[in-house]
């Protein structure tokens, strides 16, 4: 069976290679792109790119997500940006002039909390670069749940494996981790047992977070670590500040209310198993992957468009742990105490 999957996990992701190689929309294929944003006007999502040219803001195209049509296309993948010359939106199958077109976005406010009085308190590690990461916190939000993650103190006893530890600050008032490989491991392609062990992992990690009252918001590869041998996966990033807006019943506007829940952090564990078999993110998220057998009803009922179809984690844990049987001792599972 491991055969027979990888060879059509490569497959499938050479297929997916090509297309992203000859897209005119990002490079290699297409100009560099300088900003991007995705906006909502109606039920309609703006997808829009600003490109390098010789004009001050670049040149501009705007997608429409519209399915089934060359706009919507583009965005999956299915038909290519055509060559245009200055500014322009693509409405369906209209191709229109953007006579005035659309300023880069304004950067984002910094909205970082001072976390002095947070953070001072935390034991001082001396750093030693291989064996620690260090990063500036940002919101007070985040220092709180890797406090309860480990039982309210520093170091503490961590509720779960597959969450980072917060080890204490640096003498400059960086949060200190434990230094961990990064998702590009997922760059390789791994056996079935492999990948159902990461997720059982990932499941296990999310019931800690959870019990915790903690709403992750923002799970993808990006905030997924793994152990020096590949064999532990953990979650990090637990700003539960802002987030991912995938999942349908989230809030597309710029508010820190958004709607996340334990059910929207499923459905974002849907596109992480999405991303462990690909070894990358999408362009876009409209991108079709199809997920083969045995992950793919796994990713179907993460995915599900109302929230209360989706399972909960007990019954994602059952379904994932009915694929084949795993290798004694690499499941990893600590249940919260």
């Amino acid at each position: 069976m491991d055969d027979e999957f990888v060879q059509v996990v490569s497959h499938l992701r050479a297929d997916y290679q090509l297309l992203r190689d000859q897209t005119r929309l990002v490079p290699p294929a297409g100009l560099p792109v300088i900003e991007q944003s995705i906006d909502w006007v109606g039920d309609t999502v703006l997808y829009t790119y600003w490109y390098e040219d010789s004009s001050p803001d670049g040149q501009c195209i705007r997608l429409a997500d519209i399915p089934g049509t060359l706009s919507g296309d583009i965005l999956r993948l299915q038909q290519d940006l055509p060559v245009l010359n200055g500014d322009h939106e693509i409405v369906g199958d209209q191709i229109r002039r953007l006579e005035d077109g659309l300023k880069l976005p304004p950067e984002f406010d910094d909205d970082s909390e001072d976390l002095a009085a947070t953070v001072d308190p935390l034991p001082v590690i001396e750093i030693n670069p291989d064996q620690h990461f260090v990063k500036n916190g940002k919101y007070e939000s985040e220092v709180r749940n890797l406090l309860k993650c480990q039982r309210g103190s520093c170091p503490g006893m961590p509720v779960s494996p597959h969450i980072i530890q917060l080890l204490g600050r640096s003498s400059n008032g960086e949060l200190v981790f434990e230094r961990f490989k990064s998702r590009y491991v997922l760059a390789f392609i791994r056996s079935v047992d492999v990948y159902k062990s990461w997720i059982l992992q990932l499941i296990s990690g999310l019931q800690a977070l959870h019990s915790l009252g903690i709403v992750h918001r923002d799970l993808r590869i990006d905030n997924l670590l793994f152990s020096p041998d590949c064999t532990r996966i953990i979650i990090c990033d637990l700003e539960e500040r802002w987030g991912n807006r995938l999942a349908p019943e989230i809030s597309r506007q710029p508010v820190l209310d958004a709607g996340w829940t334990e059910k929207s952090d499923i459905y974002d564990l849907g596109n992480v198993i999405k991303g462990m078999i690909y070894g990358n993110a999408p362009i876009t998220h409209l991108v079709e992957w199809p997920i083969p057998p045995p992950f793919r009803t796994i990713v179907e009922a993460c995915t599900r468009e109302l929230p209360n179809d989706r399972p909960n984690l007990a019954q994602l844990w059952n379904m994932v742990d009915a694929i084949g049987a795993a290798p004694s001792g690499e499941i990893l599972r600590t249940d919260v105490q």
